[in-house]
Formats: C-alpha cells, structure tokens, sequence
C-alpha cells in the first residue's frame, strides 16, 4: 500500500514541456498512485505570446482547467478562444497547441488519462 501525500504547490519545481523552460509543475505522476490509469497531473504556465507547440498524447486523453489568463487553443484544424474556468477535453491522439494571450500568465491544471 502506497502512503497519501501532501505536497505544497510553490515547492515542486519548474521545468520544461513542448520546448518552452520553466512553463510546467509536475504535481503527481502514475508513480505516486496504485492506478495505471492516471500518467500525470500537472500544472502549466504560459505567458501571454507564449505556445505550447503542436504536439499529441497517443496513449491518454488529457482534461485541462484553466485557472486564470485567456488565450487560443487549436485542436487539429480549429481555434477556440479559452477563458478562466473553461473545460478543455483533449481526446487522445488528436494534434494541439496553446497559445497565451492577453495581458497575464494563463495557468492551467491539465490530467492525463490513460486510455
């Protein structure tokens, strides 16, 4: 049996994803949990005029949360503008990016679910 964890948001560290430093927090990984299921939690970070290049997660749906900042989400060959406290659903294999905008950081939870 794995022990709960509590971990405190501002002491996970800052690293790279989708070639953009410092724009990611790992919160958990399928390491700390007894389910393969869940790949990740995390916490992103992008910066108005930053992108999260166009990229796919094959093996697992990913479910984002926006927290604050706006910006443009593409999926394969539309745009939608994204907003604090919107929902994006991320089937799995489906080509995406992000895109910051306006005037402050937008931040996001994302989970990846393995499918």
């Amino acid at each position: 049996m794995k022990k709960f964890q509590i971990k405190h948001i501002s002491e996970i560290p800052l690293e790279g994803t989708h070639d953009l430093p410092d724009s990611r927090k790992t919160l958990a990984t399928s390491d700390d949990l007894i389910t393969d299921n869940v790949e990740a939690m995390t916490k992103g970070f992008l910066k108005p005029g930053q992108i999260w290049d166009w990229h796919s997660h094959f093996e697992h749906d990913e479910l984002g949360v926006v927290l604050s900042g706006n910006g443009k989400f593409y999926w394969e060959d539309e745009v939608a503008e994204y907003k604090p406290e919107d929902v994006i659903v991320i089937p799995a294999g489906s080509k995406h990016k992000f895109e910051g905008g306006g005037n402050s950081t937008s931040e996001f939870y994302f989970i990846r679910v393995k499918v």
